[in-house]
């Protein structure tokens, strides 16, 4: 005689997980990759040149990378938290017109004076980007060619010298511990945003942001308050960039900070942190940074044709983006 069997549904047991034996090295390809290509770009040029590998020019590199790495820092954190900042030239650009010209005008402060205007071109993407609800991508990209016709305007086309000593000794004429200052303020930045980045709720926040915005919304945080601190921070920096190339340079020229907008998002890139958010980190953008200036160095080293630099600069690029949105989609960086 059968038993009749009453009441609810009893479910089947979940089948065996499906495990990705790949997955071990996926993770440790996307984390190792720019480390495994900055060491090869070292061996490969110093096969090449007996010029590379020495004191002078590997000095020579971190000098000449130290502005784009506080760039680079500066939009790192937008970028991981999935918007981005195109204005960070323009604000470097113009911090840097505004210092030289209040120190030709007979104020030695000047250039202390200009600091702030890099937090204010900050505070104004924040507030377009978080509070009017406008796409980050158009709104920098709009106050980029404003930034960039005020500081024409106050160059007159032509370019300034700068009159500060004191800036000037500050990034060109002193070193602690035998490096030189320039190189010392791009340690400061880094560190500074490095903290920020992972040892702060902020930075908790940042990295919940660009993972889903909605999630984090509903989850309590105040979206709108992080991207105006986020975009504030990015100016800021870029500000303070803009100062260490006029410092760089001994004064300003129209356009100045145009070639680190691109240089940053590439080197950002490069690092290993994702264009759609949620992943990498000011210690992946350090990584891009060293890759981009090697790049640059070795090449003029090597004598290779400007013309065909630019293309292979953008080749490896290129190849930076394609692998790194395949693993922001495979969701092994994170």
């Amino acid at each position: 005689m059968s038993k009749v069997l009453t009441g609810n549904p009893v479910e089947a047991p979940p089948g065996p997980r499906r495990i990705d034996k790949n997955a071990w090295y996926k993770v440790l390809g996307s984390r190792l990759l720019p480390y495994a290509l900055l060491i090869a770009l070292v061996v490969y040029f110093t096969a090449k040149t007996d010029l590379f590998l020495t004191a002078d020019n590997l000095n020579t590199i971190l000098r000449s990378s130290a502005v784009l790495a506080v760039i680079a820092c500066a939009s790192t954190l937008v970028i991981v938290a999935g918007s981005i900042d195109l204005s960070v030239g323009g604000v470097a650009a113009l911090t840097g017109t505004i210092a030289v010209y209040l120190t030709t005008e007979g104020h030695p402060n000047g250039v202390w004076l200009a600091l702030p205007i890099g937090l204010l071109c900050g505070l104004l993407n924040g507030f377009l980007v978080a509070y009017v609800k406008l796409p980050s991508f158009l709104t920098t990209l709009g106050v980029l060619f404003i930034l960039n016709g005020l500081a024409l305007r106050i160059t007159g086309g032509s370019s300034q010298m700068l009159a500060n000593p004191t800036l000037d000794g500050l990034i060109n004429d002193s070193d602690v511990l035998g490096i030189p200052n320039i190189i010392w303020w791009a340690v400061i930045a880094f560190v500074i945003v490095s903290i920020l980045a992972y040892r702060t709720p902020f930075g908790r926040h940042v990295y919940a942001i660009g993972g889903n915005e909605r999630v984090a919304r509903l989850s309590g945080l105040n979206v709108e308050r992080t991207k105006l601190l986020l975009f504030s921070l990015s100016g800021l920096l870029a500000g303070v960039g803009g100062l260490m190339l006029i410092g760089q340079g001994s004064g300003s020229s129209p356009g100045m900070g145009d070639s680190f907008l691109l240089n940053a998002i590439a080197a950002v890139v490069m690092g290993g942190t994702a264009l759609n958010g949620g992943s990498g980190g000011p210690s992946r953008t350090i990584v891009g940074v060293l890759v981009l200036g090697i790049v640059t160095n070795g090449m003029t080293l090597t004598h290779v044709d400007p013309n065909y630099q630019t293309v292979i600069f953008g080749v490896i690029v290129l190849l930076a983006v394609v692998v790194t949105v395949r693993r922001s989609e495979t969701g092994v960086v994170k």
